[in-house]
């Protein structure tokens, strides 16, 4: 089945197809609106149960909330709602298992994430079905309905991937531990207060970051880092950019050579594993320098320092960029006029694969970024 449902028993009866279809289970008896009482006694309302029996004759329950776009922070009130059912069960009722499950029209991919992760079954109606319990297994995962106006890969482009970057430097430079004002992230990130609003409304919906205060006083912190960091580098790896390669003598390093030729320009940065390596030695020597210059001037720079096109044996390799990717540059320290790309935008750059950049990226991730010791705050 595929297509955009309307209501909840739309959503419940497309389900009970797709499992139907797949497993040859047999439904015994359906309940909607049913209301329990959570831990704190309060009154809560699951969407839908089913009663079902599998072909082996063993009975189950299935415990349904729908939602019409699944996002990560509304995956996480779901899965809290069908936990607090699951807890409320007498003991009666708990002769027969019950499996979790999440029926919606539109699921994001982050969101399919977190719910394996959970343990939770989940549906949605681009034909996507995953059911796990016991020995039966059903995985059936279909690219995600695109939705007008929301594609999360909006995030990381124009100045909204500048407030991105400014989030990331703000956990870096605080360990994670201080929130930050639109008002402040907006002077970081060279931006609008209303572009600040608008990224900061798709990254709660996605669940990275984490809200204190309303209003005038609210308050943001990145909540989930790597997977943040993540998402922008499966975007960063497809972005169109004008590259160059050139061949230069620089018998005192191509890093002194950079210092030395563009100490009177603006605008560029050291990228890549020649600025990584230097703030994290791992690798016995790199040859190559990756720049970022600016638009439409690689070629006229390459000819003030005499350098040479160069398909192959380039050790200077020039990109052209704006925005972004020159936020946060700083002089690199016992380098001096030597200027490096923020410590997430070198991390990107070495995910290209060349080389031992690779085996440099896992390294300056832990040990510089230390976001494989970060966990959610």
């Amino acid at each position: 089945m595929s297509g955009i449902l309307h209501d909840d028993s739309d959503l419940v009866a497309a389900l009970l197809e797709a499992l139907t279809s797949a497993t040859q289970l047999h439904c015994l008896a359906r309940r909607d609106g049913v209301r329990f009482r959570d831990g704190h006694e309060d009154v809560r309302e699951l969407d839908a149960a089913l009663q079902v029996r599998m072909p082996d004759g063993q009975v189950l329950e299935l415990a349904i909330e729908t939602r019409r776009t699944a996002y990560p922070r509304d995956v996480r009130l779901a899965v809290e709602q069908l936990r607090a059912y699951e807890g409320s069960r007498t003991e009666a009722a708990r002769q027969v298992p019950v499996l979790l499950v999440v029926a919606a029209d539109h699921l994001s991919q982050g969101s399919r994430e977190a719910l394996r992760k959970a343990g939770i079954n989940y549906f949605d109606t681009s034909g996507t079905l995953y059911f796990h319990h016991g020995t039966w297994l059903v995985d059936i995962e279909r690219a995600p309905q695109a939705l007008p106006g929301r594609r999360i890969g909006s995030v990381f482009s124009g100045a909204r991937e500048q407030v991105v970057h400014a989030m990331l430097m703000h956990w870096h430079r605080t360990a994670g531990r201080d929130f930050i004002s639109g008002a402040e992230l907006a002077q970081m990130a060279a931006t609008s207060a209303y572009t600040v609003s608008k990224t900061m409304q798709e990254m709660e919906r996605q669940d990275w970051v984490q809200s204190t205060g309303a209003g005038p006083t609210q308050r943001r912190r990145i909540s989930r880092p790597a997977e943040l960091l993540d998402a922008w580098a499966a975007v960063w790896a497809a972005r169109s950019e004008v590259r160059s390669r050139w061949y230069g003598f620089a018998p005192e390093g191509i890093t002194s050579a950079l210092a030395k030729g563009l100490v009177e320009r603006n605008g560029w940065v050291l990228t890549g594993a020649a600025a990584a390596n230097l703030l994290v030695p791992t690798l016995t020597s790199v040859d190559r320098a990756v720049v970022v210059v600016p638009p439409g001037k690689g070629e006229d720079w390459a000819e003030g320092l005499k350098l040479k096109p160069a398909d192959k044996g380039a050790n200077f390799m020039f990109i052209e960029r704006e925005g972004a990717a020159l936020l946060f540059a700083e002089e690199l320290p016992d380098h001096p006029g030597l200027r490096a790309a923020s410590p997430f935008v070198q991390y990107l750059d070495l995910l290209d694969g060349v080389g031992r950049n690779k085996e440099l990226a896992a390294e300056f991730r832990q040990r510089y970024l230390k976001l494989d010791e970060a966990s959610d705050v």
